[in-house]
């Protein structure tokens, strides 16, 4: 039961979260941009490196949050910017930092509170997998979800 409380905390968290800051979009935007390619020269490429079929307008959605990429869509972008997924979806800033920098003047106060959130989500989500979360650590977690959720989300990435 406890576990369940947890995961729905954590779940409704990163949901709104990934919602108001649409990490995922902004990266693939700037990669693209990075690349000096359109959006149907990019589904071009990669229809052909992977004989699938995306779209331009496809991709546009992805970058402006409308929709999200499938998994395996999200690893076929990953292995053709030469990125890994977690980069993708903004769990590992480090890897390109200069570019979502350069790009979208990402202060080294946003890319630092985004880092620790990712961070401690991941360290949840490990203490999940080990069962070390205690009742104490679900009323302390509820009670920040709570805290989160009623201040207004800044977007980092404007």
């Amino acid at each position: 039961m406890m576990l369940i409380i947890v995961y729905l905390i954590l779940n409704q968290s990163i949901t709104l979260w990934r919602r108001n800051i649409n990490i995922t979009g902004k990266i693939l935007k700037n990669l693209r941009l990075n690349n000096n390619i359109t959006l149907d020269q990019l589904a071009d490429e990669i229809n052909e490196m992977f004989k699938i079929s995306i779209t331009g307008s496809m991709l546009s959605k992805w970058e402006t949050g409308k929709a999200n990429p499938i998994y395996d869509h999200l690893k076929r972008l990953a292995l053709y910017y030469n990125v890994t997924t977690d980069f993708l979806l903004g769990f590992n800033q480090d890897e390109k930092l200069e570019m979502v920098n350069h790009n979208d003047n990402l202060g080294k106060k946003g890319r630092s509170s985004y880092s620790k959130k990712a961070n401690n989500i991941k360290r949840l989500v490990k203490l999940l997998e080990d069962d070390k979360i205690t009742n104490k650590d679900v009323l302390i977690l509820k009670d920040f979800v709570q805290v989160s959720l009623s201040r207004k989300h800044k977007n980092l990435y404007r």
